[in-house]
């Protein structure tokens, strides 16, 4: 009779977990989809992050890869795109970068800046993190705003200005925790300033946590040495005052500093520099104030 009625029992338990409408997995003995979860990836160990779509903003575009800041997102929060195989939508519509013109339908004329939808299944955990299993990338038309670029091509040309300061470091640090980038845009813009020149050890703090950190020698207020970063070099861009000014064809102004600085005796200032934001949302050249050297 007890064999009998553990018998019963069990038959319960199983009708219990796939009854009708079942999936057959009813009991949760299987990760449910959406749920995190880790999977290898050609070699590689990728974390699983099922998306009905997130959006980034594209912070540069290459031949083949976008590099990505996550909107609202922290400094971990930078990836990669291949466009290798992706198929492109513009506002939902078809679109292909190649087709001659394609780009007169964008905002300034570049997909830098631009938001962009994408779902995926992976993301391979590397830095940048590379999104894989994509199933859709969407372009928007709304919302474009490449002051990252603007900022980027600032910084590349500090570094061509006295490159002494800057010719034999192999690290540097990016601060730009004084400008209205979000962390992950200030994050990508570092990462990508240092790809271009070579640098692999690229940092996002500022002068006083270079010293706290003990990448300065000379930096402790009872030395008698002169504060120098012998291996980096520091820029740093900070904004002065940003303004609305669409009555005067832009949508937005900024004024901004900005410096290199290797030690108290070797440093390259931009002062009082000013860029205007177009209404579509590019972000035009700037003027440079003046410019001084310690």
């Amino acid at each position: 009779m007890k064999r009998l009625f553990a018998a019963m029992l069990c038959l319960c338990l199983l009708a219990g977990c796939g009854g009708k409408g079942s999936t057959g997995d009813t009991c949760r003995t299987a990760e449910a989809p959406g749920e995190s979860m880790v999977s290898d990836t050609m070699g590689g160990s990728g974390e699983k992050a099922v998306s009905a779509g997130e959006t980034f903003r594209i912070i540069q575009e290459q031949p083949e890869n976008l590099l990505l800041a996550k909107t609202d997102g922290n400094s971990a929060d930078v990836y990669t795109l291949s466009l290798r195989d992706a198929e492109l939508t513009l506002d939902g519509n078809a679109f292909d970068r190649n087709e001659p013109g394609a780009y007169q339908d964008l905002p300034g004329k570049t997909l830098t800046g631009a938001l962009v939808e994408v779902a995926y299944d992976l993301v391979l955990e590397t830095y940048p993190g590379q999104l894989a299993e994509v199933t859709a990338v969407n372009l928007r038309s709304d919302g474009l705003d490449d002051r990252c670029a603007l900022y980027l091509r600032v910084l590349n040309d500090l570094w061509a200005v006295d490159e002494g300061l800057n010719s034999d470091i192999t690290m540097l640090s990016v601060d730009l925790s004084q400008t209205g980038l979000s962390d992950s845009e200030q994050a990508a813009v570092a990462w990508a300033f240092g790809g271009e020149h070579g640098i692999s050890q690229v940092l996002s703090l500022n002068y006083e946590q270079l010293a706290a950190e003990g990448y300065l020698t000379g930096a402790d207020p009872d030395s008698d040495g002169i504060p120098c970063w012998e291996d980096g070099c520091l820029f740093t861009i900070t904004e002065q005052e940003n303004g609305d000014n669409e009555l005067n064809g832009a949508r937005n102004t900024v004024t901004f500093d900005a410096q290199k600085w290797r030690s108290a005796l070797g440093a390259y200032f931009f002062a009082d520099c000013t860029a205007e934001q177009a209404l579509d949302g590019h972000w035009g050249d700037y003027t440079v104030g003046s410019e001084a050297i310690s």
